[in-house]
């Protein structure tokens, strides 16, 4: 009997524990007097998400709408407390004036044993910065114009094959053959292509499997290592991971001489140790290994992270332009008088197609191909007067922002001019994010993006398909904005003669 009670007593406490810890999750937002919606027990305000049939950057969206006047509202991410700033010198704070407070992205879908684990997107601490610093010399004046000529013959290779459509694997083989030229030097030996371009599609298919791996490695990461969660198959892990090791071991060998992407990460392989410099007592603070593991995953996050979201970059742009006309016709006389002014391609003619900038620009306003930024606090702060506690989640939702009639009078109306004067706060458009951790590659994604689009206009008219339905649909579960299917967003390509 005794032991019953016991039993029973154990349970009762169990019970009651854990309903205080949901009561507390719950009302994290409520006693801090911020504005959110009612959550669901455990789900919090994901149950729709659960459906798998939206982007979960629609339900930042929707309570980013729900509330108009707040500078800022509450929401929960099954347990976890998730902050959604809206203003914009709210964003500016967290990106850029409070960095120190909001350094990291949290914890990431990324298990230890990926690829990814220890790429500059993951990695914290004084270890990021120094690597950041190390990885940033790739992306200098001197070495995209170096890395340029490679980008020409890519894009030139696109006009010689005479395409009649432009659609996303179009695209997507120009983008793996162009970083491939451009960051490594090397280019795809002709048996290895088309198993490159399959596996390259595959690590960016949204299913609902992976949505689920990722949520738990996102918000419950000892449950998704002790259920073995992946965050992409093993078999396409080890094909990247052999891949990339057998391009940085091949250029190093190779004794290329040129500065670009490769040869910093055959530089770091060398040196086998990385320096900590404190710039204010100018001396070491740390000095840590660098491993292989540690090289392939800055090679393979910059795929990653490069590849996809220039590659929806240049779609959209095309598709905008093919229904502006007016816009296109503006763009293409732009890009013939450049050309003609400084006799073909070059960086500094790219540089000055102002207008094409500013239809890249008004693109990634309207079709940001991530949808919103995550930081987290690493310390206990306050944000608008609201204590916020260690390890919350804050959420810019970089769609909404942009869409946002506040900022950008008629948002759904594709208007290049926009970007003809300064806007009134920058941080009402943050496409590659800003502040220290702003994206490594943005230079160079605007630069290929920019020069593939020049020639395109400068070769075809850009029409769109008459099998463009509106509004354009988009993978549900995948990372990026991406269409539905490579057919969603198809644009005819009438060659000017």
């Amino acid at each position: 009997m005794t032991t019953l009670m016991l039993l029973v007593a154990v349970v009762v406490c169990c019970f009651l524990y854990l309903g205080l810890i949901l009561w507390k999750a719950n009302t994290y937002w409520e006693v801090r007097g911020v504005k959110h919606f009612k959550p669901w027990p455990l789900v919090g305000n994901l149950a729709r998400a659960l459906k798998f049939n939206r982007h979960v950057s629609f339900f930042y969206d929707e309570i980013y709408k729900a509330f108009p006047t707040e500078r800022m509202v509450g929401m929960y991410e099954f347990l976890t407390p998730t902050l959604i700033i809206r203003d914009p010198t709210l964003v500016e704070n967290v990106l850029v004036r409070e960095f120190s407070t909001y350094p990291d992205h949290g914890p990431l879908f990324f298990e230890p044993s990926s690829i990814s684990y220890e790429s500059i997107f993951t990695i914290t601490g004084i270890r990021w910065r120094a690597l950041r610093n190390k990885l940033l010399t790739s992306f200098s004046t001197g070495k995209m114009k170096a890395i340029f000529p490679d980008i020409v013959r890519s894009c030139q290779s696109v006009v010689d094959s005479d395409p009649k459509r432009l659609h996303k694997d179009m695209l997507h083989e120009f983008a793996v053959k162009s970083f491939l030229n451009s960051m490594f030097g090397t280019n795809i030996l002709p048996e290895g292509e088309e198993e490159l371009m399959a596996k390259s599609k595959e690590v960016f298919q949204g299913k609902p499997q992976r949505i689920i791996q990722q949520i738990m490695l996102t918000f419950f990461p000892k449950l998704g290592d002790f259920l073995n969660m992946k965050f992409m198959p093993k078999t396409l892990d080890n094909y990247f991971r052999n891949l990339l090791n057998t391009l940085v071991e091949q250029r190093a060998s190779a004794n290329i001489k040129r500065d670009d992407y490769a040869k910093v990460l055959c530089d770091m392989n060398k040196m086998g140790k990385m320096d900590v410099y404190n710039r204010e007592n100018k001396r070491i603070d740390e000095t840590f290994d660098v491993t292989n593991d540690l090289v392939l995953a800055q090679a393979f996050m910059f795929f990653f992270a490069g590849l996809d979201t220039t590659v929806l970059v240049m779609l959209h742009t095309a598709l905008e332009l093919s229904l502006a006309k007016s816009c296109q016709e503006k763009a293409r006389q732009e890009v013939r008088s450049v050309l003609k002014k400084y006799g073909g391609y070059s960086w500094e003619a790219v540089r000055d197609m102002k207008y094409l900038d500013q239809c890249i620009q008004e693109t990634l306003r309207m079709h940001p191909s991530l949808q919103f930024i995550v930081r987290m606090s690493d310390k206990d702060t306050v944000i608008d007067g609201v204590k916020i506690k260690k390890n919350t989640r804050i959420i810019i939702p970089l769609h909404s922002i942009q869409m946002d009639p506040n900022h950008f009078p008629n948002p759904h109306i594709f208007d290049p001019e926009r970007f003809s004067v300064p806007l009134s706060s920058k941080f009402t458009h943050l496409p590659f994010s800003e502040g220290p951790r702003v994206c490594l590659g943005k230079r160079f994604a605007t630069l290929e993006t920019a020069t593939i689009i020049a020639h395109i206009l400068d070769n075809f008219e850009l029409h769109p398909s008459p099998e463009l339905k509106f509004p354009l649909k988009y993978e549900p579960n995948a990372l990026f904005h991406s269409p539905i299917s490579n057919d969603e967003i198809s644009i005819i390509l009438k060659r000017i003669m």
